[in-house]
């Protein structure tokens, strides 16, 4: 890592162990940004300290977020494989599943609990396959629909949709943060 945010937490909840690895990440030139209400502990030790309204974290979580969807600065690979992003919600408002994952109903789902039954639109075969089918590339935006006519949209547009409400601007009204300050700092935690 070249960056650590430090973001929502409360010095006194955290060990020896944590203080010694700051330090060598430090050393070994990494970059430590302490977002707190006050400048003490790690703050004070912070490569850079941006102060915040007390419990306003939420709100400038999610105009970072926003501000990563929007400038394309995730990393696409890891959505695909590690998230639900690429996974299809059920977008049609009068079906009982509208907003859960869409399924093959047909196929094992495994473990309930984790269904492996969910559904990705596949960019290379430009239809619905099972999630993580072999050489499959989930679409992460895009408007669908299924065999059996149910339209689908997949879980990240769904995320970037909600984000573009969130801008920097919104966010600097609630936390105090700078809106440079927080777009200088999406563009630093991107890719």
């Amino acid at each position: 890592a070249k960056l650590f945010v430090m973001l929502g937490t409360a010095e006194d909840h955290h060990s020896n162990p944590l203080k010694i690895a700051i330090s060598r990440f430090k050393r070994a030139g990494g970059r430590f940004v302490s977002i707190n209400p006050v400048r003490t502990g790690y703050s004070a030790i912070a490569d850079e300290w941006v102060p915040i309204r007390p419990g306003t974290d939420g709100a400038l979580l999610l105009a970072l977020n926003g501000e990563l969807i929007a400038q394309g600065l995730y990393d696409r690979e890891f959505v695909a494989r590690y998230t639900n992003g690429g996974q299809l919600v059920i977008a049609d408002p009068a079906s009982p599943r509208h907003g859960l994952f869409a399924t093959d109903e047909g196929a094992d789902p495994g473990n309930p609990p984790h269904a492996q039954n969910q559904l990705w639109w596949d960019r290379h075969s430009n239809r619905a396959v099972i999630s993580h089918t072999p050489g499959a590339d989930p679409r992460l935006f895009g408007d669908y629909t299924l065999p059996d006519g149910t339209r689908v949209h997949p879980a990240f547009q769904l995320l970037a949709q909600r984000a573009r409400a969130h801008t920097p601007e919104w966010a600097e009204n609630i936390t105090g943060v700078p809106a440079a300050t927080i777009r200088r700092l999406a563009h630093e935690m991107g890719i």
